[in-house]
């Protein structure tokens, strides 16, 4: 089939760039040459190799200083293709950027509103070196109408190849690029094309595409772009495949889509099983919020916030706040939102006449416990024992009491008859949850003034608080890849950070070690970095 030229309308590969922010733009030099390969196969318009980048040349990695670098892993495109980079316009000295000869067609530049004269003055210097340049400001749909306006008449004056509309938030609904086109149609110089850039936060990636292609204006150039399955930063961007196939049913295009599918299933498949992408609701929250992705995937990593607690803590971020991540603002967000105070006077009494000077086990919810239930049973057999787990009810030892601070644990097990008697955290009151007893969550939650809200340490504070005796731990296991739950419906994904905090776990159980005796009945990798 030959592949026809569609009346200006151009599809654009991101994957190796896009999709680095999956890998750390690590893919490997012989996958790199190869997925480019089947693309100039496919016979795609523009395949974009990577970004322009200060950094240490690794022929691994679709990072480069300048074209020679790039082109150093590619193949010989041909005529119907150009190779394209992106850079964003403050990680990148462009003196090193070598004058055009026709290899790299394309540079793309991105950059905040923020940096907006700086951007601007940066695309003009890449554009008298012989380049097309696409101008992509970043959440263009962050700016007001005046706004855009503003940047189209800079953007006429430097008169780049294109301009893109870059949904860097994934908020964009159909309505939002009717206006959007509608403006820049009117007002951008005629002979500059128009691209289009979205996230797939709300799942609308491949129906504004669609939309996009068919209010196509009659005079001006467009591009699409997309990555092979999605691919990039969770949760990911529009599929290049169906938006070629779209073409090609539609539009009579002319992509050969069998190289596309190879590359997919050779590279792409694996990549997402280890480290997976595609919507989900809180980036969808993120989306509609406004506000920056980081913010959300904060709140989901602390792993233990229902979506509605994201959902509301998401809404608490100041509108000029919005669009640049802040970990301390968001951190102190979470932290206020957590914070609940109450007066837990009685609660700390009541259960003090219970706790002090006697043995207390705290039973936390790793997996050794599975092969430790006689040992757990002989232990609390002795009258001066008492036993708390955190954040779970085991159904083969209810201990005496049964210690929560998390949303996600809480409501799955606080409905629950037990034997056990139930304390909770202050932070599950803002939720509408009520315990036979409440302690503030921040007197336990920070060490060092460093908040660190892990269940477990928080008990073993409390207990330590209470006028514990002893201590003895178990199922306080560590992190690792593998099986970490006694139970398997608390089995999850374990993000690799988490197992990092192995060592700090470790450091605060020696710290507290040196105000009671603490023993370990289970195997522990805290034990280890004691």
């Amino acid at each position: 089939m030959i592949k026809n030229n569609m009346n200006g309308i151009e599809l654009l590969d991101c994957t190796l760039r896009d999709g680095g922010h999956i890998t750390g733009s690590y893919f490997g030099k012989e996958v790199i040459y190869d997925i480019a390969q089947k693309m100039i196969q496919s016979r795609i318009d523009i395949l974009e190799v990577g970004f322009l980048k200060d950094c240490v040349f690794n022929p691994d990695y679709a990072l480069y200083n300048n074209v020679k670098e790039a082109l150093s892993l590619l193949p010989p495109k041909i005529d119907s293709i150009k190779y394209a980079l992106l850079v964003q316009e403050d990680q990148y000295d462009d003196s090193k950027l070598e004058p055009c000869n026709g290899d790299i067609d394309i540079i793309r530049i991105s950059f905040h509103d923020y940096d907006l004269k700086e951007g601007l003055e940066f695309s003009k210097r890449v554009i008298d070196k012989g380049y097309k340049v696409y101008i992509n400001p970043i959440n263009l749909l962050g700016y007001s109408d005046e706004q855009v306006l503003k940047i189209v008449q800079r953007v006429n004056e430097i008169h780049p190849y294109a301009f893109s509309i870059v949904d860097t938030f994934g908020s964009m609904l159909k309505s939002d690029l009717i206006r959007l086109l509608y403006l820049l149609d009117n007002n951008l110089d005629p002979s500059i094309n128009l691209g289009l850039h979205l996230h797939e936060n709300q799942s609308l990636s491949y129906s504004l595409a669609q939309a996009f292609i068919e209010m196509k204006p009659p005079t001006r150039g467009i591009t699409v772009d997309g990555s092979l399955y999605g691919m990039g930063r969770v949760p990911g961007n529009l599929c290049i495949e169906l938006i070629m196939e779209y073409m090609n049913r539609t539009h009579a295009a002319g992509y050969n889509m069998e190289p596309v599918y190879d590359a997919i299933d050779e590279y792409i498949v694996d990549i997402k099983k280890k480290i997976p992408w595609g919507y989900s609701t809180a980036y969808a929250l993120s989306a509609q919020h406004h506000v920056h992705r980081t913010f959300a995937e904060y709140l989901v990593n602390k792993g233990t916030l229902k979506t509605k607690q994201i959902n509301q803590i998401l809404s608490m971020i100041e509108p000029e706040r919005k669009t640049r991540w802040d970990k301390d603002y968001i951190e102190q967000l979470y932290i206020g939102y957590q914070n609940r105070g109450v007066n837990d006077r009685e609660s700390i009494e009541k259960l003090r006449t219970c706790v002090q000077g006697k043995t207390v086990l705290l039973l936390a919810s790793g997996s050794s416990i599975k092969n430790a239930e006689n040992a757990i049973r002989e232990l609390c057999c002795e009258n001066t024992v008492i036993s708390f787990s955190a954040n779970f009810v085991w159904e083969r030892f209810e201990c005496d009491f049964a210690f929560f601070s998390n949303f996600k644990r809480w409501d799955f097990y606080g409905n629950r008859n037990t034997y056990s008697h139930k304390i909770i955290t202050s932070n599950l009151l803002s939720a509408g949850m009520a315990a036979e007893y409440v302690v503030n969550y921040a007197d336990y939650a920070f060490s060092h003034n460093h908040l660190f809200d892990n269940c477990g340490i928080m008990l073993l504070k409390l207990v330590t608080n209470l006028g514990a005796g002893k201590v003895v731990l178990a199922g306080y296991d560590g992190f690792a890849n593998g099986s970490n739950f006694a139970t398997k419906h608390l089995e999850k994904e374990i993000p690799a950070n988490n197992w990092k905090r192995n060592h700090e776990m470790g450091k605060l159980i020696t710290e507290i070690a040196s105000h009671v005796s603490v023993e370990f009945l289970t195997p522990s990798l805290y034990q280890e970095k004691r």
